[in-house]
């Protein structure tokens, strides 16, 4: 294991946490790989250009993104992050708050970029 790499996942993914829960599209534009493969807890796929486009626009607006728990592995030049996170985003249809498990894959690069996303909605009390 690369520790190097994990720790330099861990913190691309917490800035990403960040920059999602204020909406800051410079700095998402810069932490997502440009052929990111996005699948939201819904089901929905979304590439990189449609998930900036739907903060860009207002139809989606995330108010919190923080991470519960992850164990992250690095190998064959990706990182990989198992992780829960609590989810907070008002969406057309309203308010969404899920703590959601996922998958993300990072290129391992001096610095990572999302590759990949993959989420569903975890069976746990929110507190």
């Amino acid at each position: 294991m690369n520790d190097t790499s994990i720790n330099r996942t861990v913190a691309s993914e917490e800035a990403r946490f960040a920059a999602m829960s204020v909406n800051n599209l410079d700095a998402l534009e810069s932490l997502l790989e440009d052929d990111l493969h996005y699948v939201h807890a819904n089901g929905m796929v979304e590439d990189k250009a449609e998930f900036l486009r739907k903060i860009r626009c207002g139809e989606r607006r995330y108010r919190r993104f923080t991470s519960r728990s992850r164990q992250v592995l690095s190998e064959g030049g990706f990182t990989f992050v198992f992780g829960e996170a609590d989810v907070e985003v008002d969406t057309t249809r309203g308010l969404v708050q899920n703590v959601l498990v996922y998958t993300a894959i990072y290129r391992d690069t001096e610095t990572p970029r999302l590759l990949a996303w993959h989420a569903v909605k975890a069976f746990v009390d929110m507190k």
